[in-house]
């Protein structure tokens, strides 16, 4: 057996470790405590207003721009938790990613709403704005003080410019895909 291969197994046998460790303070400090059944409403509340406002007609298209704002979202969580930016002392789920109602369902639903009910560019800015200074100014501020969250080296304003670059890229991004499967389907034609 070679040397990297024996490293790897130590390896996987600390994950392995932490993750039994993760699981069990789970299971005693967040498993159906009040900040657990927060972040489940978090969850689950998003969807269930996204299921009954979507519009059905455009629903690919809205679902695709959520699915960009979703792996996104989820892999700037996981690089920010990694880079000691911020910490979850509380999750719904054991697993990565610990912001799981967040980057999964709040952040993308809300900007899936706007861009299905904001449809030039002026008003879906302008509501993109409204959204990430409530985001950003409000309800990061709650978590935060509800220790949903902990900012070790973050700022409110940083979530704010995120949220802002992020919407304005994933919709320029899905509107030139539509302009490509437009033009292609009339050179069809």
């Amino acid at each position: 057996m070679s040397s990297k291969y024996e490293n790897l197994e130590k390896v996987n046998a600390l994950e392995n470790e932490a993750l039994r460790h993760d699981v069990n303070g789970w299971l005693v400090y967040d498993f159906l405590t009040f900040d657990w059944w927060l972040l489940l409403v978090f969850f689950t509340l998003p969807w269930l207003i996204w299921i009954k406002y979507v519009d059905r007609n455009r629903i690919i298209e809205i679902f695709l721009f959520g699915m960009f704002i979703i792996k996104i979202t989820t892999l700037t969580d996981i690089l920010g938790t990694e880079l000691n930016f911020w910490k979850y002392p509380t999750s719904l789920i054991p697993i990565y990613p610990r912001a799981f109602p967040f980057d999964i369902s709040m952040v993308p639903v809300a900007m899936m709403l706007l861009y299905q009910y904001f449809t030039t560019w002026k008003t879906y800015f302008i509501s993109l704005f409204v959204m990430a200074s409530s985001f950003a100014f409000i309800g990061e501020p709650f978590c935060v003080w509800q220790e949903l969250v902990i900012y070790t080296n973050w700022h409110y304003f940083y979530s704010f410019v995120y949220y802002i670059v992020l919407g304005i890229l994933i919709r320029a991004f899905v509107e030139k895909l539509k302009r490509l499967q437009f033009s292609k389907h009339r050179h069809d034609t």
